[in-house]
C-alpha cells in the first residue's frame, strides 16, 4: 500500500508540474485515464474479491493523500509568511539606505559649505 501511495504522490507531483506548465488547465481525459490505469485499476484488482477491503484501502489512500496535501498547504503558508517577513526586512533596509543617503547628502552639503566659507 505504501508503494501505491508513493506512486500516487509521484503521479500527483507530475500532474502538478504539468498543470503548472499549462497555466492551470483542467485535467484532460488522458490525465484521468492515466490516473485510473495506474491507481484505481491495480487497487481494484488487488481487492476484487472483497469490496469492503477495496473501499477501506481507497479511504486509507485518500486519507494519506489528504494529509500530504495539507502538509503542502502548511508549507505554502510558511513560505508566504517568510516572504512577508523578508519583504518587511527589505523595506526596512531600503528605508535605512534612503535615510543614510539623505544624511550623506546633507553632510556633504555642510562640508561644501565649510569649504566655501574657508
Amino acid at each position: 500500500m505504501t508503494n501505491n501511495i508513493n506512486h500516487l504522490r509521484e503521479i500527483v507531483d507530475q500532474a502538478w508540474v504539468q498543470h503548472s506548465k499549462d497555466h492551470f488547465r483542467a485535467p484532460t481525459a488522458k490525465d484521468m485515464e492515466v490516473l485510473i490505469k495506474t491507481c484505481l485499476i491495480p487497487l481494484a484488482l488487488k481487492t476484487q474479491n472483497d469490496s469492503f477491503t477495496f473501499v477501506h484501502e481507497l479511504k486509507q489512500e485518500m486519507h494519506a493523500d489528504l494529509k500530504y496535501v495539507e502538509s503542502l498547504e502548511k508549507e505554502i503558508d510558511e513560505l508566504e509568511s517568510d516572504k512577508a517577513e523578508f519583504s518587511n526586512m527589505y523595506d526596512m533596509l531600503l528605508q535605512e539606505c534612503v535615510s543614510n543617503d539623505v544624511m550623506c547628502s546633507y553632510l556633504h552639503s555642510l562640508s561644501d559649505l565649510d569649504a566655501h566659507t574657508d
